[in-house]
C-alpha cells in the first residue's frame, strides 16, 4: 500500500480480507502506520479512515489499536494531532476496554523522555516545545473525562503509578507535577487525590533531604576549611556559622539558584509549583477569592490529616499549610482550633496530641501573620488546660513521666516556646504583664509533673531567663535540682533504668532552606529576636544556655543562645512517629 494511494485507501476491505485470514495488506497497513517517514498528510487521511470506522476496532484489531496507541502524534503537525485526537476520543467511546491503555499512553507525556540527567542543559526552545505537546495531551484528556464517566476512576490509579521514580532528572519531575496541577482545572472532583499524590511524593523528598545534609551541601567550602583554623576571633566565627546553619542569615533562601543538595533540588522544584498553584488558586487581581480558598484549606486540611501529620522528620512539606494559614485570618484560626481539638480529645492517640501541640506551638511562634491577640487567647487555652490537668493528677504524681503524661509536657513546651517567641510583644501591649501573671506560670514549673526536667534545655534556660527578667516565675533553683536528679524510668516492665528522658523536636515551623520556594515562606516568617534586657541577662550566666555534657543521654543541639539572641531552636522536622513505644 502506497502513500500516494492513501486517498483511495478501504479500511473496510482491509479489514474483510483479514477476517478471511489474509493478513498481508493488513501487516503492511501496520507498518505504515509505524513508519516515522509517513509523510503528516497520509497518516491523517489514515487516521481518519479508521475513525470512521471506529466501530469496527473490536478486540480481534488490538494490534492496530496498540500501534495507533505508540504514534508519537502529540509533536507532530496539528493536522495530525486534530485527527488523533478525534479518534482517541471516539475509540474509548465506542469500545471501553481501550480506555485504560488509552489514557496510560496520555499520562506517559507528562514525563518527557527528553533529558537523561540532572547535568544536561534544558533551552527555552525545548521547553516550548514540550508545553506545546502538553496542551494537546490535556485537549484530548479533558474531552475523555466529560466523554467517559468511569475515566476518573481509572486515571488516577496511573497518575499514581507513573510518577517518576525519584531517581529520575529534575526536569521530568517538574513536568510530571506542573501536568498534575494542570489536570486539577478540568477535573477539579479529583483535586484532593491529586493533592495527596503530590503531597505524598514531596514528603519522600522531604525525609530523604535532611536539615543538616541540606545545610552541609549548601555550605560554603571554604567555611568549612576555616573550621580547622584556629583564629582569634574563633568565637565570632562560630557564632557566624550557627546563624547560618538555623537560617537567620541563610542568604540563599530566597535565590533561584538551584539546590546542591539532589532531592532537595527537586523539592523545591514541587514546593514551588504547588505554592505557585495555591496562590493562582486563592487570589484573583490581588484579592483573597474566599470561597476558593476555603475548598482548597478544606482538601488540604484531609492531606494534613492523612499524610504530612503522621511522617517524621519531615522540614519542609508542612509549610504548605503555613502558607495557606496566611491567605485569611480565618483559616489559620481555623487550623489551630483543629490542631487543639485534636489535643484535648483523650481517644486521640498520644503521638498524634503531641503531634498537633507542635504544630501550634511552631505556628504560634514563627507566623508573622499571626496576630499577638491571637497568641494570647491560644495561651490562655493552653495555660487553663495545662493548670487542669495539674488538678486532676499532680497529687497523685511522684517523679516527672514523659512516657503517661506526654501530651502534658509537650503543651507545657509550647507554652514557653511561644511564650519566648513573642513575649517582646506582649508586654509591649498595655495590660501586657499583668496578663503574663495570670497565666501562673510558677505553678507550672514548681510542680511535681516537673516540665522544666522534661522540656528542651535550651527552651527552658530561655525561658527561665525572661520569666526571671519580668518575675513571673523563677526556675534557676529548679534546674539546678533537675541537673543533679537523674530520673527513675521504668522500662518495659522489667525493672528500673536511670536515664535521662527528654521530648523530641516538636516544632515543624523551623527556618525554611530552599531556594526558590522560599519567596513564598520568608517574607511571612518569624525569626527569633530577643530583647536588650535578656541579651544582657544571658550574657550575664552564659555558661546556663550551653548544652549539658555531662548528660550523655540528652540529644545535643545545634544552637545555643549565648551572647548573640539569633534565630535558633534548631528542630524543623514533623514529630511523625519517632519513639512511639516511650510516648503512647
Amino acid at each position: 500500500m502506497s502513500a500516494e494511494n492513501s486517498e483511495k485507501f478501504d479500511l473496510k476491505t482491509l479489514f474483510h480480507q483479514y477476517r478471511r485470514g489474509s493478513h498481508k495488506d493488513y501487516d503492511l497497513f501496520l507498518n505504515i502506520l509505524s513508519d516515522l517517514q509517513t509523510k503528516s498528510e497520509d497518516l491523517r487521511v489514515y487516521l481518519r479512515t479508521i475513525k470512521d470506522n471506529v466501530t469496527e476496532l473490536s478486540r480481534e484489531f488490538e494490534d492496530l489499536v496498540a500501534v495507533l496507541l505508540k504514534l508519537d502524534w502529540a509533536s507532530r503537525d496539528v493536522c495530525v494531532v486534530r485527527e488523533y485526537q478525534s479518534l482517541l476520543l471516539g475509540l474509548v467511546c465506542a469500545h471501553t476496554y481501550y480506555l485504560r491503555a488509552s489514557l496510560r499512553m496520555l499520562v506517559k507525556y507528562f514525563s518527557p523522555p527528553i533529558v537523561k540527567s540532572d547535568t544536561e542543559e534544558v533551552s527555552d526552545e525545548i521547553r516550548q516545545r514540550q508545553e506545546a505537546v502538553f496542551l494537546n495531551v490535556h485537549m484530548v484528556l479533558k474531552a475523555i473525562l466529560d466523554s467517559v464517566p468511569m475515566s476518573s476512576t481509572i486515571l488516577m490509579p496511573l497518575l499514581h503509578d507513573l510518577f517518576p521514580y525519584i531517581g529520575k532528572p529534575v526536569f521530568v519531575q517538574e513536568c510530571f507535577v506542573r501536568n498534575l496541577l494542570q489536570i486539577t482545572s478540568y477535573l477539579p472532583n479529583g483535586r484532593q487525590k491529586i493533592l495527596e499524590l503530590i503531597t505524598d511524593r514531596m514528603l519522600k523528598l522531604d525525609v530523604r533531604a535532611p536539615r543538616q545534609n541540606i545545610q552541609e551541601s549548601e555550605g560554603d567550602e571554604e567555611d568549612m576549611e576555616e573550621d580547622i583554623v584556629f583564629d582569634i576571633d574563633i568565637e565570632q566565627d562560630l557564632t557566624r556559622d550557627l546563624d547560618n546553619r538555623d537560617g537567620s542569615t541563610y542568604d540563599k533562601k530566597c535565590s533561584d539558584k538551584p539546590m546542591t543538595h539532589r532531592e532537595a533540588n527537586i523539592l523545591d522544584v514541587c514546593m514551588q509549583l504547588t505554592l505557585t498553584y495555591i496562590s493562582n488558586v486563592c487570589y484573583s487581581k490581588g484579592e483573597c477569592d474566599w470561597e476558593a480558598t476555603k475548598k482548597l484549606y478544606r482538601e488540604m486540611l484531609l492531606v494534613f490529616d492523612r499524610l504530612i501529620l503522621p511522617t517524621h522528620a519531615s522540614c519542609h512539606v508542612q509549610f504548605i499549610l503555613f502558607y495557606l494559614c496566611s491567605t485569611k485570618t480565618p483559616i489559620c484560626e481555623g487550623f489551630i482550633d483543629y490542631l487543639w481539638k485534636k489535643v484535648q480529645n483523650p481517644n486521640t492517640e498520644s503521638v498524634f496530641r503531641q503531634a498537633a501541640v507542635g504544630y501550634i506551638g511552631s505556628l504560634l511562634a514563627r507566623a508573622m501573620f499571626v496576630p499577638v491577640s491571637t497568641v494570647t487567647a491560644c495561651l490562655d487555652l493552653m495555660c487553663q488546660w495545662v493548670h487542669l490537668y495539674l488538678d486532676s493528677t499532680s497529687e497523685d504524681v511522684v517523679n516527672a513521666d514523659v512516657n503517661h503524661h506526654g501530651p502534658f509536657y509537650c503543651v507545657c513546651q509550647a507554652v514557653f516556646y511561644v511564650f519566648v517567641f513573642r513575649s517582646k510583644e506582649i508586654f509591649e501591649t498595655k495590660k501586657g504583664h499583668k496578663w503574663a501573671e495570670s497565666l501562673n506560670f510558677q505553678r507550672i514549673v514548681t510542680s511535681r509533673l516537673n516540665p522544666l526536667r522534661i522540656c528542651l534545655p535550651v527552651i527552658v534556660k530561655t525561658f527561665s531567663s525572661i520569666t526571671r527578667m519580668h518575675q513571673l516565675a523563677f526556675c534557676d533553683t529548679i534546674i539546678e535540682r533537675n541537673k543533679r536528679c537523674i530520673l527513675p524510668v521504668t522500662s518495659n516492665g522489667l525493672g528500673s533504668s536511670s536515664v535521662v528522658t527528654t521530648l523530641d523536636s516538636y516544632f515543624p515551623f523551623d527556618p525554611y532552606l530552599l531556594n526558590r520556594s522560599g519567596r513564598f515562606i520568608i517574607p511571612l516568617y518569624r525569626e527569633y529576636q530577643g530583647c536588650i534586657e535578656e541579651d544582657q541577662e544571658l550574657s550575664n550566666d552564659e555558661d546556663d544556655f550551653l548544652p549539658d555534657e555531662s548528660s550523655s543521654t540528652v540529644e545535643p543541639q545545634s544552637v545555643s543562645l549565648g551572647k548573640t539572641p539569633t534565630d535558633f531552636l534548631h528542630y524543623g522536622i514533623s514529630p511523625g512517629f519517632k519513639h512511639v513505644q516511650d510516648i503512647t
